[in-house]
């Protein structure tokens, strides 16, 4: 420390020595350093880094009351530097991300603020060393200083009245206490007695709550109403056992006049960081009500401290409501630093052996009652990256929510990512599953964007944590839905009781792209018990394209109810992910019922996919039935692997129209072709449908490649069957 601060005596109101933990301090006494070095370890952040430049000189004022006064001026932060990983930084950033402003106003390097520390010497509710004292001895303080609360003991603070909200910058550091830690529980509670809970009003800006369990609040157990706070290493709603003791209200409220927040720490992105346990409130765990720009990250919400049990809130996990916009709920890290070893639960596609690393960032939303996290009311533009909701902290087990993992409602352009285009596929994914209702419900919300999660699925690749509802559900009059994107972007939705994927209501402009539905990434068979994607959705102009959709227990891909707009291409519905081998659907690989009209089942679309493959399934591979009409299929393979040159027969046929469809399209350039039963069939009550152009029996090298049965049969009224090729015509 004697390269960032020289200690000298200068002119003090107070000389008075401070006796502290045995042993007396003089205004010089070098001594006192411990305490300059903790300080700036809490003002910092961190002990490894030295992200201030001080200026040769501070004074060192003992003042009474045993408050430690420090004038400090403040040169600017270091420059950027290169970390091992290769990430560029600013030191005293979070996360990777550039401080926020006015985080402490110590980072100004304009002005000069005085720092105190007050000391808390007992557990009572107040007088003088208590603390309320220091409370009130912070809020005394000029507006522009720092008070930091340090603790000479440990223990339980039973509250006779609520304590005065904090209203100038303030540092409660639990975390100070006899036997905490480092990144351990906290030692320190604050029971507030069925009173009210700390409260950070306007003024506060840059405060930070460190080390302290806060339970049986009256309302919330902490309400933060100032810019830049730091909530870390805290209880909230549990006792020093960690047991359930929850506040009456939300764990963590955020107003509509607090932003640019950080719930959590976890500056070195280390696996295994437990920030916050926010659990067992009788509300939700935290909300953010209007609040802006702020960052959750390494917190256990719904749980006990391991992960491992449920302690629920009886609402959600995490809300955002009421225009809470650009939120970042988790983060971005995929590396183990004590290792090296980087997340990739795909093994590079399916090339290499798979390695899992939790992502370090990430947050454990699990137990809770209602939703995981909810996102409604005109919640725009927020981002969740690297977080589990429905399992336990390993991801490897059920852990879920009473609800849906994440509901998006009446919101835009917020987005669940778990990589990037150049990255491996899933390495800092959103792993959502096993919770009670759909892993991820959008709603009446527009521009949403889904790349690179697990739904359903285990973190790592290889265990069904099915949802109980569909894995994700798009309803209302949601528009533009983007649920995948070009690899590495696609997601998995495996494994759920329902659907993969379900589009309802009036959605419309919904794509799902590079989606594996109803197996592991790159992988065998997770079947979901209903179809790999059901839509239902009148909106139109919806796309399905290039997804693996196999495995299923009923069928690959289902249009019903009125479906229309929907176009089907390239895909898969019955073989693995390279198309190479059969990974049957238990029902058809593509079926259109109900109503389902002016749908396209086929495209010029190119890809990894070449086309349209439906094959190898229980069923037909492709099914027509009830009043479904206007629906054409062209270009797609049916009964072959994806090359069109091997058999990989559907058990009932090739093409089934049934029903009283009508007016629908087999043609032009499909192969239907080494199925079991016939190439196509039309049943009574079928009508005015046409069969033309096809190769039936043939394959894409023209070579016979027989279906069992007959090439067409036509059992139906004025169907027209024309220009299709059979062996040997």
């Amino acid at each position: 420390m004697a390269d960032l601060i020289t200690i000298w005596a200068g002119s003090c109101p107070d000389t008075t020595p401070l006796r502290r933990r045995g042993y007396s301090l003089g205004a010089s006494d070098r001594r006192i350093l411990p305490d300059v070095n903790r300080l700036r370890t809490v003002i910092t952040g961190s002990r490894a880094s030295r992200p201030l430049r001080f200026l040769p000189t501070a004074t060192i004022c003992l003042g009474v009351g045993g408050v430690l006064a420090l004038a400090i001026a403040a040169t600017a932060p270091a420059a950027p530097v290169t970390t091992a990983a290769g990430k560029s930084t600013v030191p005293g950033t979070s996360q990777g991300r550039p401080a926020h402003a006015g985080q402490l106003p110590i980072l100004d390097a304009r002005t000069r603020v005085s720092v105190h520390i007050a000391y808390v010497m007992n557990t009572h509710d107040s007088g003088r060393r208590s603390l309320r004292a220091a409370i009130l001895a912070a809020n005394a303080r000029p507006r522009r200083s720092l008070t930091v609360i340090d603790f000479t003991v440990r223990g339980v603070i039973r509250l006779r009245s609520a304590l005065p909200a904090v209203v100038r910058t303030t540092v409660i550091d639990g975390a100070s206490a006899p036997g905490h830690a480092p990144g351990g529980p906290p030692v320190v509670e604050v029971d507030c007695a069925g009173h009210p809970g700390p409260r950070f009003g306007r003024g506060s800006n840059g405060s930070q709550l460190l080390g302290l369990a806060v339970d049986d609040a009256s309302g919330n157990g902490v309400s933060v109403y100032s810019d830049s706070v730091t909530v870390n290493g805290d209880y909230l709603g549990l006792d020093l056992r960690g047991r359930a003791f929850g506040n009456h209200g939300n764990g963590l409220y955020l107003a509509r006049s607090s932003s640019r927040d950080l719930i959590g720490l976890n500056k070195a992105g280390n696996v295994g960081v437990i920030a916050n346990v926010i659990s067992g409130n009788r509300r939700s765990g935290v909300v953010l009500d209007g609040s802006s720009d702020d960052t959750l990250v390494s917190n256990r919400i719904g749980t006990n401290r391991a992960g491992t049990a449920a302690i629920p809130n009886a609402g959600d996990g995490v809300v955002f409501t009421g225009s809470a916009d650009g939120n970042e709920l988790g983060g971005t890290d995929y590396v183990n630093p004590a290792t090296g070893q980087a997340n990739d639960p795909t093994g590079d596609k399916g090339t290499k052996t798979p390695v899992f690393v939790v992502p370090p960032l990430g947050n454990l939303i699990s137990g809770n009652r209602r939703d995981g996290v909810l996102i409604a009311r005109g919640s725009d533009g927020n981002l969740l990256n690297g977080n589990f909701v429905g399992t336990t902290s390993g991801g490897d087990r059920a852990l879920g929510n009473g609800g849906d993992g994440v509901r998006i409602e009446h919101s835009n352009r917020d987005s669940l990512t778990g990589c990037k285009f150049v990255n491996n596929p899933f390495v800092y994914y959103n792993v959502i599953s096993a919770n009670r209702g759909n892993g991820l419900l959008v709603d009446d919300a527009n521009d949403i964007t889904v790349q690179g999660n697990f739904f359903g699925t285990a973190a790592d690749n290889a265990k069904v944590l099915g949802n109980r509802g569909n894995g994700i559900e798009v309803t209302g009059r949601s528009l533009n839905a983007q649920v995948g994107g070009v690899i590495p972007l696609g997601n998995v939705s495996a494994g759920n009781y329902r659907n993969g994927i379900a589009v309802t209501g009036r959605a419309r402009g919904f794509v799902t792209f590079n989606t594996f539905g109803g197996l592991f990434a790159f992988g065998g068979a997770a079947p979901n018990h209903g179809d790999g994607i059901l839509i239902t959705s009148t909106g139109g102009d919806n796309l399905v394209r290039t997804n693996v959709m196999s495995g299923n227990r009923r069928n690959g891909i289902q249009l019903a109810g009125r479906a229309t707009g929907v176009t089907i291409d390239p895909d898969i519905a019955g073989l693995s992910t390279k198309g190479d081998s059969p990974l049957p659907n238990g029902g058809d690989g593509v079926l259109i019922d109900g109503s389902a009209h002016g749908n396209i089942v086929g495209g010029d679309l190119r890809s990894v996919i070449a086309q349209n493959t439906f094959s190898g399934n229980r069923g037909y591979g492709l099914a027509i039935t009830g009043h479904a009409f206007d629906n054409r299929a062209f270009g797609s393979y049916l009964g072959t692997l994806v090359l069109g040159a091997k058999p990989a027969g559907n058990s009932r046929g090739g093409v089934l129209i049934g029903g009283h469809a009508y007016l629908n399209v087999i043609g032009t350039r499909n192969i239907i072709s080494a199925n079991t039963g016939n190439g196509v069939t039309l049943r009574p009550g079928s009508h005015a449908n046409v069969v033309a152009s096809n190769l039936i029996g043939l394959s894409r090298l023209r070579q016979p490649l027989l279906n069992t049965g007959r090439p067409v049969i036509d059992l139906g009224r004025h169907n027209v069957v024309r220009g299709n090729r059979y062996p040997g015509r």
